[in-house]
């Protein structure tokens, strides 16, 4: 059974009350549902870009790379074979 099938028949089991509880709740973190402008995307696309400038840790994966894209030949072709 599917998360939310088994919710929907936990909210038929509820009260009368305690649907207006979840009600609200529901409608509280809605109302908390923040539209970002185009402006502030950018700037958080801003602050992540580069974020990884000082991370050291990163020069290990980008020798290996480095290493690697040196050492292989690639995959074999064989022009013998019939198409």
């Amino acid at each position: 059974m599917a998360k939310a099938e088994e919710l929907k028949k936990e909210i038929e089991l509820l009260s009368p009350e305690s649907l207006d509880e979840v009600n609200n709740f529901v409608s509280i973190l809605l109302s908390r549902k923040k539209r970002i402008s185009l402006e502030e995307k950018r700037n958080i696309i801003e602050s992540l870009c580069g974020s990884w400038a000082d991370d050291k840790s990163i020069d290990i994966i980008f020798k290996e790379i480095e290493l690697q894209r040196h050492t292989y030949s690639g995959r074999k072709v064989d022009f013998d074979v019939p198409a």
